[in-house]
């Protein structure tokens, strides 16, 4: 008999509880069976069809919101009583608040971040307090519908003065091993003084999304020089609910990028690869990080 899998949620009130597997009831809430809308990101194809003709065509594919149910065990205990605990739990999951569940099984860690669509559903037969045992229903929502596991990083810092109009070559390695593609994020240092200027890849890894795979095989994104300790953030993701290049100094960074833009994911299933990165007009020791977020579509498992 396998062991159980390690289920906790990282509430939006702050508090972690153990849900399921060891430890299992921490603050008197138990994982229920038959929890419903976790295993797998939903997905629908997308056909359309002309007037004449013969079936349809495929154009793609729609990835929607998981929307998640699940029930909890609340029990009393001699050190809590059943309201005391069924209380408690009423803030582990709120509407506008993320809450964190965590899968831990044989070989992955993953998080779904969800939060309530409507309030919870109790519907007891008899008063909970008797038997000190209540069942709570949860309908919740993962506008993210992927289970993360703790990203990929690299880092890459250069040795050699720049300011003198030379420029400082390197490498960073980054993977994909899911499913799905994903959208880098880059963190880019700047000296002291202005002047700093980046060029990272953004490749198209074979995508046809915008028509150019062969043409943006090797595309690189040159940035404009940063000012003095300037120390930009990079987030490529074209779904993004922010703007894609943020500067700590510099509201209006995007008018600096001139247009240009990351308009690439790292294909799916990539293998770890090393990638040209270059800086001009920095000192040395002035460096980037790059952070492959790693987007699974079920809480175990689809490695290749």
């Amino acid at each position: 008999m396998g062991k159980p899998a390690l289920i906790t949620l990282d509430g939006a009130d702050g508090i972690r509880r153990i849900l399921s597997g060891p430890g299992m009831g921490d603050r008197g809430v138990e994982l229920a069976t038959s929890p419903a809308g976790f295993y797998n990101t939903p997905t629908e194809a997308i056909y359309t069809e002309h007037a004449f003709e013969r079936g349809s065509t495929y154009n793609g594919m729609r990835i929607t919101s998981m929307q998640p149910v699940f029930s909890v065990n609340i029990f009393g205990s001699p050190g809590q009583s059943w309201e005391e605990a069924d209380d408690e739990w009423s803030t582990a999951l709120a509407i506008n608040q993320d809450a964190t569940l965590w899968y831990e099984g044989d070989s992955s860690r993953r998080r779904l971040t969800i939060r309530l669509m409507q309030e919870m559903q109790f519907t007891p037969v008899n008063d909970p307090r008797l038997g000190q045992y209540g069942k709570v229903t949860m309908t919740c929502i993962a506008p993210d519908p992927f289970w993360y596991e703790t990203s990929e990083f690299d880092k890459w810092t250069s040795e050699i003065d720049t300011t003198n109009g030379t420029t400082a070559y390197g490498s960073v390695t980054v993977q994909n091993p899911t499913p799905y593609p994903t959208w880098v994020k880059w963190r880019l240092q700047a000296g002291p003084n202005p002047g700093t200027k980046w060029t990272l890849p953004d490749f198209s890894w074979g995508n046809k999304i915008h028509r150019r795979a062969v043409e943006d095989a090797d595309r690189v994104i040159h940035m404009p020089e940063l000012l003095g300790n300037e120390h930009v953030d990079i987030e490529t993701d074209e779904n993004s609910k922010r703007p894609q290049v943020v500067s700590p100094l510099d509201t209006q960074i995007y008018m600096r990028m001139e247009g240009k833009t990351f308009m690439y994911p790292i294909a799916p299933r990539t293998p770890p690869t090393e990638v040209p990165v270059a800086v001009t007009g920095a000192p040395a020791g002035v460096g980037l990080r790059v952070e492959c977020p790693l987007p699974w579509p079920k809480p175990w498992g689809m490695r290749r």
